[in-house]
């Protein structure tokens, strides 16, 4: 519970592949001299691809594949071809109106709102992120930590304030634990979470956490999951820290901790125009509308085209007020819009939805600070807007020509009948897992494993993997590929028996068969449509040249690779 700006280069790997002339004479294109400016590169119709578009491009393409690619004129030039060959899609895409129906415009909606939140973020939340040497030394002692505690969860605040008060006036963890967990090791254990240290769980519960001293008792803290009260049992540290191991951690401390203060100060920043907004629900309305969403729910996930409410009654009614006026449901609606169902899945009770409500408030006032100092103006507003609509356009085009490529119905059969053995879920093996910092403790567990104490009572109590420690060890299924160097060591065992103790990096591992899922053949129906989708993919590089070369035919393209030496990329 608690545990823890793609470019356009689709496909350019084996399009590196693709002969030079064969690119420039199948399109129609020109190789011109120096005839134009010299910072265009290529024109493709009105479109021109620059020398700035190219660098930019080309040092992540180089990022991407490796920084051992040779930086010489033939990898340069199939580079340019490459981008010319984007710009064709985008331009077709274009012509078959992408860029204008309901889908496109919508999509065009949601990258400008999201650019300009992105730079919102950088210009007023980020340059307040400030590191200093002491928090570092304070990190690097953490990480050599670890804290034991017990947690009781509770979904909203009124919840866990009741928890709290409970506590203040004498019940126990391991009373209430029995009430509020469904997890029988946490019902049992009392919230007992075991050992964890720093990044093993939720930010805000770790920061809660080794603020304690062993035995304190914090108030509610929220986490991203609802609200957990924290009491540390015991704090273990490393006495043998040296300022010459600090020294060369110190980069990574840094570059770490620099993303968490970040991500605490965009928290609160977020937390504190809530509050200066002044937000008062109409709460006969949010009742209303959150029974709305869990009856759609209920029925199916909210896709991101349908109404959060389509009631013309609950349309039209006050659902907030803030500093910004009075927001209606319909008002809501239209900024939820362009959240994602993952964003919405966390509306799971009354609270939830309160919270995201006043998320959409708060991101309506940053668009509007946004707009009031002119972010949307800027170079890099249209810059990003431009590139990541491109990429769009580029990677719909694409789609729909792949979606458009038939395959014959006795292809996909023919397929399946050759060697459905190929199209067998695989063998799965379930395991549950022990893992110790130091060898005395695992020659403890193993001690015990011997005399036949139950694995997952040794991994709840010994095992400083929590993620699986809550659940006795329990990994679950894995096929053999997915084990990597594991699987020569677990495949021979049978259900029940263990491996053990066996050395990982610093790590002492047990690891135990629980269950065995032997292959299982798939029928026709289970798997055509992935043969399908791998057929279309065996034919795409085909279709995608074919259709290059027709779209080519038909428009102006011209290139001038000679202007390619005058650039000096940064190849560092």
């Amino acid at each position: 519970m608690l545990m823890k700006n793609k470019t356009r280069g689709r496909g350019l790997c084996f399009r590196l592949v693709v002969m030079l002339a064969g690119v420039l004479l199948a399109g129609g294109m020109t190789a011109c001299g120096n005839d134009r400016e010299d910072d265009v590169l290529a024109f493709v119709e009105e479109r021109t691809i620059t020398a700035d578009q190219f660098l930019k491009y080309y040092q992540q393409y180089r990022q991407r594949i490796g920084m051992n690619v040779p930086d010489n004129g033939q990898f340069r030039r199939q580079v340019l071809y490459n981008l010319v060959d984007d710009a064709v899609f985008i331009v077709k895409a274009i012509e078959q109106g992408f860029d204008r129906d309901a889908v496109g415009q919508f999509e065009r909606e949601r990258i400008e709102t999201q650019t300009l939140l992105d730079l919102y973020h950088k210009t007023f939340i980020a340059p307040r992120v400030e590191v200093e040497d002491a928090e570092l030394v304070q990190l690097f002692i953490r990480l050599n930590m670890r804290v034991k505690a017990r947690h009781l969860y509770a979904p909203t605040r009124r919840e866990a304030d009741s928890l709290y008060t409970l506590l203040q006036n004498g019940a126990s963890f391991q009373e209430l634990a029995r009430q509020i967990f469904t997890d029988p090791q946490l019902r049992e254990s009392g919230g007992d979470l075991g050992y964890f240290t720093v990044d093993e769980m939720d930010p805000a519960f770790e920061e809660a956490a080794y603020a304690l001293q062993v035995g304190e008792i914090s108030p509610p803290v929220k986490t991203r999951f609802g609200y957990s009260i924290i009491k540390v049992e015991d704090i273990k540290g490393n006495p043998l820290l040296t300022e010459t191991e600090f020294a060369k951690h110190k980069p990574k401390l840094r570059a770490y901790w620099a993303r968490r203060k970040l991500l605490k100060l965009t928290q609160l920043h977020v937390d504190s125009l809530r509050r200066a907004l002044q937000l008062q629900f109409h709460r006969p309305t949010l009742k209303a509308l959150y029974a709305k969403i869990r009856a759609q729910n209920t029925a199916g996930s909210l896709r991101q085209d349908e109404s959060w409410a389509n009631d013309p009654d609950l349309l039209n009614q006050k659902l907030v007020t803030s500093a910004l006026g009075v927001w209606t449901v319909a008002d809501f609606q239209q900024y939820a819009r362009l959240t994602s169902p993952k964003q919405r899945k966390w509306i799971r009770h009354e609270e939830a939805l309160e919270d995201f409500i006043a998320g959409m408030v708060v991101r309506a006032y940053m668009l509007q600070k946004a707009r009031k100092a002119g972010l949307h103006r800027t170079d890099e507003y249209h810059e990003k807007v431009k590139e990541a609509w491109e990429n769009y356009l580029l990677k719909r085009m694409e789609s729909t020509l792949m979606a458009e490529i038939e395959i014959p119905e006795d292809s996909v059969r023919n397929v399946y009948e050759q060697a459905p053995e190929r199209f067998a879920l695989p063998k799965k093996i379930r395991l549950a897992e022990i893992v110790v910092s130091d060898s005395v403790t695992a020659q403890k567990v193993a001690q015990a494993l011997k005399r036949g104490k139950s694995f997952a009572d040794l991994a709840r109590r010994y095992s400083i993997r929590k993620s699986s420690a809550a659940n006795g060890g329990d990994l679950g299924y894995f096929s053999l590929s997915e084990l990597g160097g594991f699987a020569k060591l677990v495949e021979p065992l049978n259900v029940g028996e263990y491996r053990g103790p066996l050395r990982v990096d610093s790590l002492y591992m047990f690891i135990r068969c629980e269950d065995i899922l032997p292959a299982q053949i798939r029928s026709f129906e289970e798997v055509r449509e992935d043969i399908e989708k791998t057929l279309r993919v065996m034919k795409w590089y085909d279709v995608r040249q074919q259709k290059l070369a027709e779209f080519k035919q038909a428009m102006s393209i011209r290139a001038f690779p000679k202007r390619l030496r005058t650039l000096r990329p940064n190849l560092n």
